[in-house]
């Protein structure tokens, strides 16, 4: 079996070899001469066990380079959780207007949300106006004791309607008026947009429950998920580029502001926040942003992916012993980084090393016996 695959890859060769001579005999040169087969290097029959060079082999040499790893993760846009704010009602009551009344809709702080009609808000304007009208009857009076207890009367039923988020212009027209408002309207503490909205008209408010939830977008969170293999370069603070599909010709800076501490079981990735400012509102929550971080590595031996034949379970480079005579050597391959591998171990600066048909080569390495266990592969060393 064995000495039938030999003879297969050996017409393999054979055929790929007789593919390249032919090339070399009918392509013209630039000055339009054919050439012979002649002409053509005559491989050397004295070296016993090398690999050969009978067609043209692009070489490169081992060399160092500054390297950058680049990470790209993709994600959406989210509204902060520090930024959604519940606006709730102190007092139960019914909807009777609703001035915010669509979702999406934007509100200025200060702003009507709604007004709501509360048996409770009606009968503590009635103690109120009460304790007011006692507070002036007693405000001039002689008894230290009965003029304190005004006071504090007062103060009290003032207190009662501020807690619940009455203004103080309201309070003091009621206090000019004496007219008791049946409803009562809530105007929003924020800016923002509404994001949801959980009562409608003659809806019932309950106390203590949001009405509504607001949110600012003035930043956003651009969540992305970093792969597993990745995720030891990723850190805080470190610089990002990102874009969204919406804006394609446009590219946005920004920071790692977060990396989460769980990881996605099935996805196998992390998830990492950056902060995008919106102050000029054109992003919006949901929308599909691609991010990039540029991560410095420093000076590494470099080869081109080119130069490696990577079988999964190794990495090899064809070293050129002499001009036309290669020989395989096993290497350590660090990180990739646009068309170059990061070599750790195996070859050093300055060899010349195979840049092209490495599989030819790699057959015939085969075939001549140069990865049996009774040759021992070893990674090179580099004398000077």
């Amino acid at each position: 079996m064995k000495g039938l695959i030999g003879v297969l890859v050996g017409i393999i060769i054979g055929g790929a070899l007789t593919f390249f001579l032919l090339q070399e005999v009918v392509m013209p040169k630039e000055n339009n001469q054919k050439i012979h087969s002649s002409e053509l290097p005559k491989p050397k029959d004295n070296i016993k066990g090398d690999i050969k060079q009978l067609f043209n082999i692009d070489t490169t040499v081992v060399s160092k380079m500054f390297l950058y790893k680049t990470i790209t993760g993709y994600g959406t846009l989210q509204h902060p959780e520090n930024d959604l704010k519940d606006i709730t009602f102190k007092i139960s009551g019914y909807v009777e207007k609703l001035y915010a009344d669509f979702t999406g809709k934007y509100i200025k702080k200060g702003d009507p949300l709604l007004s709501v009609y509360s048996p409770q808000l009606v009968s503590a304007q009635e103690e109120f106006l009460r304790a007011f009208e006692y507070y002036k009857n007693m405000k001039n009076s002689s008894d230290p004791v009965l003029k304190k207890s005004a006071e504090d009367l007062y103060e009290a039923a003032y207190k009662r309607l501020k807690y619940w988020d009455i203004t103080d212009s309201q309070i003091e027209k009621l206090k000019k008026t004496g007219k008791i408002q049946k409803s009562i309207t809530l105007y929003s503490p924020y800016d923002g947009w509404v994001m949801e909205k959980f009562v409608y008209l003659g809806s019932e408010v309950k106390e203590g429950k949001p009405v509504m939830r607001i949110a600012k977008h003035k930043n956003l969170w651009l969540i992305t998920d970093i792969y597993e293999d990745d995720i030891r370069f990723v850190k805080k603070g470190q610089k990002v580029e990102f874009y969204f599909v919406s804006y394609p010709e446009k590219r946005f800076e920004g920071v790692v502001d977060y990396v989460y501490p769980m990881m996605d079981k099935e996805k196998r990735t992390l998830k990492v926040r950056i902060v995008v400012n919106n102050e000029k509102r054109e992003f919006f929550p949901g929308m599909y942003g691609e991010v990039s971080i540029k991560i410095p590595i420093g000076e590494s031996i470099v080869l081109p992916e080119t130069a490696v034949l990577n079988t999964g379970k190794r990495q090899i480079v064809f070293v050129q012993k002499e001009k036309g005579v290669f020989d395989p050597v096993f290497v350590k391959t660090g990180i990739y980084s646009d068309g170059y591998y990061q070599i750790l171990k195996g070859v050093h600066p300055g060899m010349i090393v195979a840049n092209s048909a490495l599989f030819l080569l790699d057959a015939d390495a085969q075939l001549k016996g140069k990865y049996s266990k009774g040759k021992k592969m070893k990674m090179m060393h580099h004398h000077h």
